[in-house]
C-alpha cells in the first residue's frame, strides 16, 4: 500500500436533489514554502545543505515567474504553466486596459504529480460536522477574485453556513499573519451578514503581506450551537499596499 495518504471528510452535495449524496473535500493540513522543501530534501539527500538548496528554488521561482510573465509556457514535475489573459476586446485594435482585462495563468497537472496522485490512497472520515466553509473572496474595490484584497475596502466572503452569530467573545471573522507567532486581526465591522455571504471591511491599518482568513461562529444550520466553530481558508491571500501588492508565495 502506498505510504501517501490523502484525508477527506464528505459533505452533502447541495448540487443535486439526491437525498444522502455526497462530495469530498480534501483536509488541507498546512503549507510548504521554498524551507520547508528544502529541509525535506536534506533529510532524503544529506550531502546538500538546505540554504543552498531552498536558494535554487527561490532563483527556480523567479526565472519560471518571468519566462510565464514573458509569454512561455513552463513545464515542471508539479505541472505546465501557461499565460492567459481574461476580459473582452470591442475590437481588434483595442490596448489591454487593466480595467477591464487581466493576466491570469492556466495549469495543467505535470507528470510526477501524475504519478504521485494515481500512488496517493484516498482515506474518507465519513460525514462532516457541519460548520463554516468559505468557498471564495471577492476584493469589492478591484473587482478581482484573484486571492488579493486592499485595507480599508470591503471584502465579499462566499461560503456555506459562515454567518456570524452566538455570544462567544472568540466569534468573528480574522486575518491572520502568514508569519508564524503572528496574532490575527478581527475584523470590527461586517456589513453583510449571511449564511451564504459575509461583507467585510478589511482594516484600514492592515500592513500589506500576506494572509489567511479564518471565521469562527456558533451560528448552525438552523440553530445556535453551544461551542464556537472556526474555518480557516487553506488559500494564502495578499493584503495590497498603495501601490500594489507584495510577494504572494504559492501554497505547495
Amino acid at each position: 500500500m502506498s505510504d501517501i495518504k490523502l484525508y477527506a471528510d464528505l459533505y452533502d452535495n447541495a448540487l443535486t436533489e439526491k437525498e444522502g449524496d455526497c462530495v469530498a473535500r480534501p483536509r488541507i493540513n498546512g503549507t510548504l514554502y521554498n524551507a520547508d522543501i528544502a529541509r525535506r530534501i536534506v533529510e532524503k539527500r544529506t550531502e546538500y545543505r538546505a540554504e543552498t538548496i531552498e536558494n535554487i528554488l527561490t532563483m527556480a521561482d523567479e526565472e519560471k515567474s518571468l519566462a510565464i510573465a514573458g509569454g512561455m509556457s513552463v513545464v515542471d514535475g508539479v505541472g505546465q504553466y501557461l499565460p492567459q489573459i481574461k476580459g473582452v476586446f470591442a475590437n481588434s485594435t483595442d490596448p489591454f486596459d487593466p480595467a477591464k482585462h487581466s493576466l491570469f495563468v492556466a495549469y495543467t497537472t505535470g507528470k510526477t504529480l501524475r504519478k504521485r496522485l494515481l500512488e496517493t490512497v484516498v482515506v474518507t472520515n465519513g460525514a462532516a460536522i457541519v460548520g463554516p466553509v468559505i468557498g471564495g473572496i471577492l476584493d469589492s474595490s478591484t473587482g478581482k477574485d484573484d486571492g488579493t484584497f486592499t485595507p480599508g475596502m470591503p471584502i465579499v466572503v462566499s461560503g456555506n453556513n459562515i454567518k456570524i452569530g452566538g455570544t462567544n467573545a472568540a466569534n468573528g471573522f480574522y486575518f491572520i499573519p502568514a508569519a508564524e507567532g503572528s496574532t490575527p486581526v478581527k475584523a470590527t465591522v461586517i456589513v453583510h451578514n449571511n449564511p451564504s455571504q459575509l461583507t467585510v471591511m478589511v482594516p484600514a491599518d492592515l500592513a500589506a503581506g500576506d494572509y489567511y482568513i479564518s471565521v469562527t461562529t456558533q451560528q448552525g444550520h438552523s440553530a445556535l450551537v453551544k461551542e464556537p466553530r472556526t474555518y480557516k481558508y487553506p488559500i494564502l491571500l495578499s493584503a495590497a499596499n498603495a501601490g500594489g501588492g507584495g510577494d504572494r508565495p504559492e501554497i505547495e
